[in-house]
């Protein structure tokens, strides 16, 4: 246990623990994991006092007592992904800084560090999302040719996907876009002969944009009794579908005039 000798050292606790609880909802942690993580930071002095978190998709509110002093914080999440690598080397922060005498300097400087890496080359993400659609075509019933087909779409679709980012598109526009490449492109192939069949390419292409990570999580924050958190994520999981969905149908709608 370390002891905070000033209020300023309290406030620089408080924004660590935010820091690292908002770096796990950024990448896809659940809300009780980024709770827990902000709660034993912020716990782990032993002359904090009432400490108090609330995590939401959105949001992460904290406040705690130092020598009569009440600090509360607010600080917003921003867009997630998924990302289980850096939710585990951040649970691994958390359970160190707490039972060693790490100073708030080196804790920030390792936390940013953890923020900005990057563990797996674009390019091999992208052969990975490949494969990841390429089997489930098979798992719809696909042959061969549509494992193959499937791969090309995913692979294809994945980079262009990325290169968008930048632009900060919501949620349900960045999906909507990704469905439509992934039937234009299914199309495409379907006109050279390739698949025997476009619906086993295309459900197994748009399983990379289906939103299963975060409506199991929303699934066990309802279940943790976080049912704000759990009604934020299922509203999300079904606007992400709707993206989808919309995506796939009116561009085949349009292809087969």
């Amino acid at each position: 246990m370390r002891n905070l000798n000033n209020l300023a050292e309290a406030k620089q606790l408080i924004k660590l623990a935010i820091h690292a609880g908002r770096l796990q909802i950024k990448n896809g942690a659940e809300i009780y994991r980024a709770e827990d993580t902000v709660l034993r930071i912020c716990k782990s002095a032993e002359n904090v006092s009432k400490v108090d978190a609330h995590v939401l998709p959105s949001g992460i509110f904290v406040s705690l007592e130092f020598d009569d002093d009440i600090i509360t914080v607010f600080k917003s999440v921003g867009v997630s992904t998924t990302n289980m690598s850096k939710i585990d080397k951040i649970n691994t922060f958390s359970r160190n800084f707490v039972i060693s005498t790490m100073s708030m300097e080196t804790a920030f400087k390792i936390l940013n560090s953890i923020e900005e890496e990057n563990d797996t080359a674009y390019f091999k993400f992208d052969i990975y999302a490949g494969f990841c659609g390429a089997f489930f075509s098979v798992l719809f019933g696909g042959q061969l040719r549509e494992f193959i087909c499937a791969y090309i779409v995913t692979f294809t679709t994945s980079p262009i996907l990325r290169k968008i980012e930048p632009f900060k598109l919501n949620f349900v526009v960045t999906n909507f876009i990704g469905a439509f490449l992934i039937s234009i492109f299914t199309f495409l192939l379907y006109l050279l002969n390739l698949p025997q069949s476009m619906d086993e390419v295309i459900i197994g292409s748009i399983m990379i944009l289906v939103p299963g990570l975060v409506a199991t999580n929303a699934v066990r924050d309802i279940m943790n009794s976080d049912f704000l958190s759990g009604l934020i994520g299922l509203t999300k999981a079904i606007f992400i579908a709707l993206g989808i969905a919309i995506g796939v149908g009116l561009t085949l709608s349009f292809l087969r005039l």
